[in-house]
């Protein structure tokens, strides 16, 4: 029995897409020293600034990680006693800070960009 019914839905053959199309394009992976230290001229900017900003800390503190008498209290007073002094020496010598903080904040900073390598397209 062979019944048709305007209720029926009319199926017709879509046409299929070719194989090319269905498969998505890959993205074109950067090389790893690109994925690694790519960064942009603001990126850049900020890692500067940050560089600076703990140079500021590591100088006016006179910090030596090997003195056997490190205060951290007293490194803290002795901050706030020479803010002001700093930033007068910072204007003259702004490059001295970048160099201070570069050391501190460049490794972390690579050590960070390989944790996170994997991660990144």
């Amino acid at each position: 029995m062979n019944r048709s019914t305007a209720e029926d839905p009319v199926v017709t053959p879509v046409d299929a897409p070719s194989a090319q199309s269905a498969k998505p394009a890959r993205p074109k992976k950067r090389p790893v020293l690109l994925r690694l230290f790519g960064i942009s001229v603001w990126g850049g900017t900020k890692l500067a600034v940050v560089c600076i900003l703990v140079g500021f800390f590591l100088l006016a503190l006179e910090f030596d990680p090997a003195a056997k008498d490190v205060n951290v209290l007293g490194a803290l007073t002795d901050l706030v006693k020479n803010l002001a002094g700093a930033a007068v020496w910072a204007i003259k010598n702004f490059w001295k800070p970048l160099l201070a903080g570069a050391s501190i904040v460049l490794p972390l900073w690579v050590l960070w960009r390989l944790a996170s390598l994997p991660f990144r397209k």
